[in-house]
């Protein structure tokens, strides 16, 4: 490392602690906003004895992989529970079954959310086999020592790297489940191109599946549901095994909820959209009504008079697109007494008093559309999308936050119906805005959120960005540092160095330390604090990223089961590499005649804190005793300083300054 190339520090006022405090702010406005509107039953999730994390989304599971090259985890309780009673046996059951009673790999291969776990699960229960999920970064590295004989192993391959030639990966399979006594499902997508133990799924009727999860979630219900069922079989027929799940589920609490059969069902999604299509071909409908539709479907959740004013902009927008194909002298009449109450019930829109007094009405989608319903629209009003467009880019820029947030929450949907078309639009354009960086974070995590094939597209041109122009590369360190890096660590730590190492400025250093802060998860810490101690050792730029990441990381309240405590890392040699690079750059320095401030100041006051506590947690003075038995001499004198500071405020006791500074002079 030289000195000479210290990245250039930021002139703006705002301290490293007000923006931490402001970031932490912003990450639980974000998550509120994230969830306004969403009242569609969204599954579960639970964290696995091994440090993985299943993500239940009604017949098929997500699965968030641990540390581990191997692992193997148990699935949900409930899930295995359910499957006796709410399951509906297809002829790819029954086949996998036969196929594997002399085979100790079968392939089961079709759409996500097809019900494919479901399936793969029942079969290996019914075979008596106790049943775990298996993952792997690299399905060559399963070795037989990883499995147990008379275990059934559900292996989801949708997104595994496949060798060149995928049979041998199959052929290597079997091999290690032969030499185990143990038995694998591997779920792989509709165009896999293995030929070898191959069953194809077929999923099962949605309204059986629906009857099903009826009977086992709400059996009052399904005497009463007989005369509905050819309404209900309109609505559910095209749906996927987790849709009909899931609906099973609102109807449920539907019924706990007192409400009517039929209100239920007018409640469904696919009732919504069909109705919808009725809406949109009426000749009288209000002027207004279709403008406050598209306004409501993407900023939903949001008060009644903010809506209503981006209705208008739209609207507005639309009059003058129609204006060019006008004769300029016919008259039009004026809508201005055009009642809410028209709109809303032109509309699968709703209105309700905000919570308290000054907020207004606030505008909600019904149960289920708040994904739905704007990319149906624009399926339906092709001749609107550039209007669509221009009027979503005027509203990223808007003085209201949460209007941006929902309008790039919007554009991350629309990038679910024709990928290319958004990307052009506005992706790539933002890219090279560097004001435009966080609206296109959120926007790419909504689309990768939204779909997972979008969610590759996404990641595909994140990793071009990050060795692209200097504000390609910023995008880029902000979107890895969402749900996209959360799902992709790896990928998205390699990202972070790439980007860390090819900047001097420290702006960039900040945003990428920030957004490794925003991907550490109990699921991520290893690796995530793994690879910042692995900065430490490197060039100036990436030491202080680690050092912004790392205050960032211990700012964060530990109280919070989402953020597992950094006292309990191992290696233990990490947390003191990291401490003494933040102390370090929390320091001023002297480069020439040009003296740099320090970088990270609040980690001093972060290592109070520690102190503090190490004198009740044996594991946090093992730590800081570890720190300062290797703390360098640029620190020695700084570090004598403040623990006579700090007893001086009580902070540590007589007996432990004594310790301290014995440590530092024997060092």
């Amino acid at each position: 490392m030289t000195e000479e190339n210290n990245p250039a520090p930021a002139t703006g006022e705002e301290s490293l602690g007000q923006k931490i405090e402001r970031e932490q702010q912003e990450r639980r406005l974000r998550a509120e906003m994230i969830g306004v509107g969403r009242n569609w039953y969204g599954g579960s999730e639970y964290r696995a004895e091994d440090g993985g994390t299943v993500y239940g989304a009604g017949r098929d599971l997500y699965i968030q992989q641990p540390e581990q090259d191997v692992f193997t985890i148990p699935p949900h309780p409930g899930s295995v529970a359910c499957i006796g009673t709410c399951f509906v046996e297809t002829a790819s059951q029954r086949e996998l079954v036969t196929r594997l009673t002399n085979r100790s790999v079968a392939l089961l291969r079709g759409e996500p959310h097809s019900g494919r776990s479901t399936t793969a699960l029942s079969a290996l229960l019914e075979m008596g086999l106790t049943c775990r999920i298996l993952g792997a970064k690299d399905l060559r590295k399963v070795r037989p020592s990883d499995l147990l004989a008379r275990h059934g192993y559900l292996l989801r391959a949708d997104d595994a790297t496949w060798h060149r030639h995928p049979e041998t990966v199959v052929d290597q399979l079997r091999a290690v489940a032969g030499a185990s006594g143990a038995v694998i499902v591997a779920l792989v997508p509709a165009g896999c191109a293995v030929t070898k133990s191959v069953v194809p799924h077929e999923p099962p009727a949605a309204l059986d599946v629906f009857q099903k999860w009826i009977a086992h979630l709400a059996a009052e219900l399904v005497d009463d549901l007989q005369e509905h069922l050819g309404h209900l079989h309109e609505h559910i027929a095209g749906c996927r095994p987790a849709e009909a799940v899931e609906m099973a589920h609102q109807f449920a609490e539907g019924y706990r909820q007192g409400k009517a059969l039929t209100e239920m069902i007018g409640d469904l999604p696919y009732a919504a959209l069909t109705e919808l299509e009725e809406n949109l071909g009426l000749e009288d409908a209000p002027s207004l009504a279709r403008p406050f539709l598209i306004s409501g479907s993407v900023l939903f959740g949001l008060p009644e008079a903010v809506v209503s004013d981006a209705a208008l902009a739209l609207a507005a927008r639309i009059r003058q697109e129609e204006q060019k194909e006008d004769d300029p002298d016919e008259e039009r009449p004026l809508q201005v007494w055009e009642r809410l109450s028209q709109w809303i019930g032109y509309s699968r829109l709703s209105e309700a008093e905000g919570g308290r007094g000054g907020q207004g009405r606030r505008i909600d989608v019904r149960p289920g559309l708040a994904g739905l319903l704007l990319p149906a629209l624009w399926a339906r009003l092709p001749a609107i999308r550039p209007v669509l467009y221009d009027w979503l880019a005027e509203l990223v820029v808007a003085d209201d936050w949460r209007v941006q947030v929902k309008a790039a929450d919007a554009i991350g949907k629309l990038a679910t119906c024709d990928y290319e078309v958004i990307d052009k639009r506005f992706f790539k354009p933002w890219s090279g805005e560097r004001s435009k960086a966080r609206v296109l974070t959120r926007a790419l995590e909504s689309a990768a959120l939204a779909d997972r094939d979008v969610e590759a597209l996404v990641r595909r041109t994140l990793k071009g960005w990050a060795n692209g122009t200097y504000n390609q590369r910023l995008a880029a360190a902000l979107s890895y540092g969402s749900a996209i890096g959360v799902r992709s660590p790896d990928e998205a730590l390699r990202a972070f160095h790439t980007i860390a190492v090819a900047t001097n400025h420290l702006g960039t250093c900040d945003d990428v330390a920030r957004s490794v802060a925003e991907i550490y998860t109990v699921s991520t810490a290893q690796r995530v604090l793994g690879e910042l101690a692995r900065w430490t050792k490197g060039e100036a730029n990436e030491q202080v990223t680690a050092a912004l990441a790392f205050v960032r990381l211990v700012s964060l309240p530990q109280e919070q089961a989402a953020y597992p405590a950094l006292r309990d890392h191992q290696p233990a040699s990490d947390l003191a590499a990291l401490w003494t690079n933040a102390l370090s750059w929390g320091l001023s320095r002297k480069v020439g005649k040009r003296r740099f401030p320090a970088f990270t100041p609040d980690s001093w006051e972060l290592m109070a804190d520690w102190a503090q506590q190490a004198a009740t947690d044996p594991t946090m003075d093992a730590i800081l005793t570890n720190v300062l038995a290797q703390a360098p001499d640029r620190l020695r004198k700084s570090w004598t300083f403040h623990l006579y500071l700090w007893n001086s405020r009580a902070t540590i006791s007589a007996a432990d300054l004594t310790r301290y500074l014995l440590l530092l002079k024997g060092h």
